[in-house]
C-alpha cells in the first residue's frame, strides 16, 4: 500500500505543505490512519483516491500550524536570491511562491489536477466536494496564480497563454 502510492502522496502534501518535513511528516500519519481505517475502504473504489483523501483531509487538520512554518520558510526568501539565479529559476521559483501563497482550498486542486494529473472527478472524490466546486475552485486558483503573475502569466497551467 504504501509503495505503490507513496510519492503521489508526498508530492501531494509536498505541494500544499511547501515543506520537505512536514510532507514527510503528514504522509506518514495519513498512512498509518489509513492503516488504522483500512476496514472502511470500499474497494468499489479507487484505493489511490482514497487515499489521497486521507492524506488531503490530515494536511487540512493540521495546516493551520503548517501554515506558520511556511511563512517563517518564505521569509528566507530574499530578492538577492532570486535576482542571482537564472531567468528560468526566478520564474520558477516565483510560480512556486505564488501557489504556496494560494489558500488551501484552491492550492489543492491545482496540485492534483496539474502535478498529480488527476481528473475533476478523482479530486472531486479525494476533496469530499462535487465535481463542479472542484472545476471551480481550481478555475479560481488559476485565475489567482494569473493575477500573481500577470507579466509571467505563459507560466500557469492551463491558462491561454500557458
Amino acid at each position: 500500500m504504501v509503495r505503490r502510492h507513496q510519492d503521489a502522496v508526498y508530492n501531494l502534501l509536498y505541494q500544499i505543505t511547501r515543506n520537505p518535513q512536514d510532507a514527510a511528516d503528514l504522509a506518514q500519519d495519513a498512512f498509518v490512519k489509513a492503516y488504522r481505517k483500512l476496514e472502511q475502504y470500499q474497494p468499489k473504489y479507487a484505493f489511490r483516491n482514497w487515499v489521497m483523501t486521507i492524506a488531503a483531509n490530515t494536511a487540512k487538520n493540521r495546516f493551520r500550524s503548517l501554515a506558520r512554518r511556511r511563512r517563517a520558510e518564505e521569509e528566507h526568501w530574499t530578492l538577492r536570491e532570486l535576482n542571482s539565479a537564472g531567468k528560468d529559476d526566478v520564474q520558477f521559483a516565483e510560480l512556486e511562491e505564488a501557489l504556496a501563497s494560494l489558500p488551501v482550498k484552491w492550492r489543492t486542486p491545482l496540485v492534483l489536477k496539474y502535478m498529480e494529473g488527476l481528473s475533476y472527478d478523482e479530486i472531486a472524490a479525494v476533496l469530499k466536494i462535487g465535481v463542479s466546486a472542484a472545476k471551480m475552485r481550481t478555475l479560481r486558483g488559476r485565475e489567482r496564480l494569473r493575477e500573481l503573475l500577470a507579466p509571467d502569466a505563459a507560466l500557469i497551467p492551463g491558462t491561454a497563454a500557458g
